[in-house]
């Protein structure tokens, strides 16, 4: 008989739609935020990572160490009166703040100006139709094993399945324009219609790093 914990993992993995939740970390942790804080994550995420590292904790009952409200910490600055004088009175209100998966994809980017760019050139995902999801490469990288074996699926896979494949397995969702598959001849295929290992490889929008894994098809 499954036990109560599988039965509520296996809802997680499958469900429809990824809901975030709210988790409070127990170390600083770079760009979510500090230690006490409060902050909002994917499912997958928390239980990949935050959680296996004992960085943050869930908040079924209630926060685990003294809760820190990092805005309260930070002294307004004050705007003088000459400048305020200046500004259009359309442009009083003050802009809005990031999100997390923005700041994410923020600290990644500057992350990347100091590693090796990738060999991989040509790959870039189609997103003038809107269809890229809020995730970030480094949330993805920590989802996923090194290695994804994908078996029991019907030829030809199409690159809509494996982002189906991610989905299931991690609680992120992938578009599929940002997936691009490569196999041992270093050829691009666009369905896969044999088994063996290929390299797949994710774009994320606002981030020049490309993420790079090994698939075993089986």
């Amino acid at each position: 008989m499954l036990s109560r914990t599988s039965v509520a993992r296996q809802f997680v993995r499958y469900a429809s739609k990824a809901e975030k939740i709210s988790v409070q970390l127990l170390q600083d942790y770079q760009p979510l935020g500090v230690a006490g804080e409060v902050v909002r994550v994917k499912p997958a995420f928390m239980r990949n990572f935050l959680h296996v590292g004992n960085k943050a904790c869930y908040m079924v009952d209630g926060p685990k160490i003294p809760k820190r409200d990092v805005v309260s910490d930070k002294p307004k600055k004050k705007t003088p009166d000459s400048v305020l004088a200046q500004e259009p009175q359309a442009k009083k209100e003050s802009a809005p703040a990031l999100s997390l998966d923005e700041l994410s994809s923020l600290f990644t980017t500057m992350r990347s100006s100091k590693t090796k760019k990738s060999s991989v050139v040509g790959f870039q995902a189609d997103t003038s139709a809107g269809e890229v999801a809020a995730y970030s490469l480094a949330e993805l990288g920590e989802s996923l094993p090194d290695t994804f074996t994908l078996s029991g699926k019907k030829y030809p896979i199409t690159r809509e399945q494996l982002a189906q494949s991610v989905f299931n397995s991690t609680g992120i969702e992938v578009p599929s324009s940002v997936i691009k598959v490569v196999g041992e001849n270093g050829t691009a295929v666009e369905e896969i219609v044999e088994s063996g290992v290929y390299s797949w490889s994710f774009l994320a929008a606002g981030d020049a790093n490309i993420l790079k894994k090994k698939l075993r098809v089986q």
